[in-house]
């Protein structure tokens, strides 16, 4: 049996005629299907004992309904395969896999995640968490009157070139301490993607036990603007005067005054330091 589980309060979730959709398609393969709103399951160890071993858990949603799923989940043991049915609107995390596949083993790579720590708080991460202007432009986005997609992510990042102030901050990592006077963020990456497709670490791989810290710094607002759209493919790691990226597997970053942190997307605000480690 398919099971399918799927987050009400995401944007296709809402939508009653999208999952069924989903539930006929898979009907269609053969597959007897049953769906579950992962709003209803109060204790996921209850949950994944109730459910037969030969049966198929199939996500319904995007980077942040995974991230949240693969934390609760992340110390269970099941022998359940775990898929994902690409519906967000990011797929970062899919689009990292290299897979034109709609429904996709991602299991095998919710194991030996990186972890991010900050204020008294600690959780895991699948593709980067990072401060600054990527996290205020994800609390524009989530906060947005208009649909997640690229276009509008365009939209308020431009609005956040125009409205953040680079901030003083401090990175320690590799037995380095980097201080910079104003930086626009930087993020930990566990794999090259954020923003839905921004190929802002073009090295990172999930596949590896290491993280890319990129930092972008310096740079006037007007070139930041004009290079902005090059981190589609990667082609803003040339600009090395105001980009930098180090590879490391812990990392500490303090900020003067507090910021925005984005962890797959989600945003947590105000903080001043964080740290990742894989």
């Amino acid at each position: 049996m398919d099971i399918l589980l799927y987050n009400p309060l995401s944007r296709n979730g809402k939508k009653e005629s999208f999952i069924q959709n989903i539930v006929e398609e898979l009907e269609e393969t053969g597959n007897q299907v049953k769906k579950i709103n992962l709003l209803d399951i109060n204790d996921i160890p209850t949950f994944l004992d109730t459910i037969e071993s030969h049966d198929r858990l199939i996500l319904v949603g995007g980077d942040g309904t995974l991230n949240r799923l693969a934390n609760k989940i992340y110390h269970l043991e099941y022998p359940n395969p775990l898929y994902m049915y690409q519906a967000g609107t990011g797929n970062d995390f899919i689009r990292s896999l290299k897979t034109k596949e709609k429904i996709v083993l991602v299991k095998p790579y919710l194991k030996d995640l990186p972890q991010v720590k900050y204020e008294d708080q600690s959780q895991y991460f699948l593709n980067g968490s990072g401060a600054g202007l990527d996290g205020y432009i994800g609390h524009l986005v989530n906060h947005s009157k208009f649909k997640k997609n690229k276009i509008n992510y365009f939209r308020h990042a431009f609005e956040g070139f125009i409205k953040f102030k680079p901030l003083k901050a401090k990175i320690e990592l590799n037995d380095q301490v980097i201080e910079e006077n104003k930086v626009w963020f930087a993020s930990v990456m566990h794999a090259p993607y954020f923003g839905g497709g921004m190929k802002i670490a073009p090295k990172a791989s999930r596949h590896e036990r290491s993280l890319s810290v990129v930092m972008v710094k310096k740079i006037p607002k007007w070139l930041l603007i004009f290079i902005f759209p090059t981190i589609y493919l990667g082609w803003h790691v040339i600009f090395r005067r105001y980009v930098s990226i180090y590879r490391t597997d812990h990392v500490k970053i303090t900020f003067e005054k507090g910021t925005y942190l984005q962890i797959d997307g989600d945003v947590v605000y105000p903080i001043d330091t964080f740290e990742a480690h894989i």
